[in-house]
């Protein structure tokens, strides 16, 4: 009798020893900064929203963790802020925080010491803090650092991973850097870098040195590279039309013929592009319509885009003629990647352009491919409602 009491004793405070959890304030900010500068910590701030899903994720399985929960227990004073209500829509402005979850660690003054975004596992997150008290691995020295002088081919990149880590835009000084460079160098790995992801301009002296020199780009990055980087350029291009509060078509259809005239590679899925943005936008029918007739043509290997494209038509689409397009999408999507995903939406435009047989069979692959990854029956329920309907005839 006395062992199963130690025993039951044993399991009570393992349990009570495996619910610990980090202990976050309830008070304002006011208040959260008087109590740091009393306890002479520093702030762990854990910015989310209510729709953010790695937030969820890390309220459950990190903070909830013993390790994180002693960690920052001991050595931080916590705040989890909602950034979008409250004090947190001001706080989000001021600390520039674009994504979910962001994590901030500030002093008693409220200065970033360090930051980063995202969610990550229980060691990584235990390390984030502890990177605080360690001055020259922190986000703010290093930034500063950066920024005492201009940045270098050397350490351009470096700098932009810094900022992109905390959801934070280098735009401004990635180009304020490309400007200096020679136009021979562009083709280095670093300031290509620079170039693919922060130069949108076709007419800057940067653009136009990469359209006149494709051949060597694409023997240095691959010519998949080069083409998404030509499709983002003419993305841009349209832009001023495509992104109008009012549709300017005269406009707009001349652009195309100038754009034509430049004859760039692949012009006639850049035009294809723009034409989807901006019917997407103006012209609602016309934008399904194109699609039905064309996506095919250009996003025939992509089982995401083609599933994403199937499920938009399933959504909002009723002309029958116009599922049957998004059916073979669908179908297609399947061929490539048979995933759960890919059948139920093959099976839902199915049921919806009214061909109940081969729905039927789409939506038991379905639901046999959740049982078979392991799915919850909560995760293919809409699966499960939509063979009902199926059967039922309805």
């Amino acid at each position: 009798m006395k062992k199963n009491i130690l025993f039951l004793s044993l399991i009570s405070i393992s349990a009570v020893a495996q619910n610990r959890h980090i202990n976050f304030e309830t008070g304002n900010l006011a208040s959260v900064f008087e109590k740091a500068k009393k306890e002479n910590k520093m702030i762990m701030v854990d910015a989310y929203t209510t729709w953010c899903g790695p937030c969820k994720w890390m309220s459950k399985n990190i903070f909830t963790n013993d390790t994180a929960a002693d960690y920052y227990n001991a050595n931080f004073v916590n705040l989890k802020i909602d950034a979008e209500k409250g004090e947190g829509i001001g706080f989000a402005d001021k600390y520039s925080v674009r994504c979910y979850p962001n994590f901030l660690i500030l002093d008693g003054d409220g200065n970033v010491v360090h930051r980063v975004a995202g969610s990550m596992p229980t060691q990584a997150f235990v390390n984030f803090g502890k990177i605080a008290f360690e001055k020259e691995k922190t986000f703010s020295y290093k930034k500063s650092e950066f920024e005492k002088g201009p940045l270098t081919e050397q350490n351009v990149t470096a700098y932009i991973d810094l900022l992109m880590n905390c959801c934070l835009d280098p735009s401004a000084k990635a180009l304020e850097y490309i400007a200096t460079v020679k136009d021979n160098d562009l083709i280095k790995e670093n300031n290509w870098i620079v170039l693919r992801d922060f130069v949108y301009n076709h007419e800057s002296r940067e653009m136009k040195y990469f359209l006149n020199n494709l051949a060597p780009f694409e023997k240095s990055f691959g010519k998949e590279a080069v083409t998404q980087k030509l499709e983002q350029l003419g993305k841009s291009y349209f832009s001023k039309y495509t992104r109008a509060k009012e549709f300017d078509k005269d406009g707009y259809e001349n652009s195309k013929k100038e754009f034509t005239s430049m004859k760039w590679p692949n012009t006639d899925k850049i035009i294809f592009e723009a034409d989807m943005e901006a019917y997407k936008r103006f012209d609602n029918a016309k934008y399904y319509e194109l699609a039905a007739t064309d996506f095919q043509k250009y996003y025939n290997n992509d089982s995401q885009e083609l599933n994403s494209m199937a499920w938009d038509f399933y959504e909002k689409v009723s002309d029958k003629k116009l599922l049957g397009s998004a059916a073979k999408m669908a179908q297609r999507a399947c061929e490539i990647n048979p995933s759960y995903a890919n059948l139920d939406t093959y099976a839902a435009v199915l049921y919806k352009s009214g061909d109940l047989k081969n729905a039927e069979v789409q939506a038991n692959k379905a639901i046999d491919k959740a049982k078979a990854e392991n799915m919850g029956t909560d995760d293919y329920k809409e699966t499960s409602e939509l063979l009902n309907k199926i059967k039922s005839g309805k």
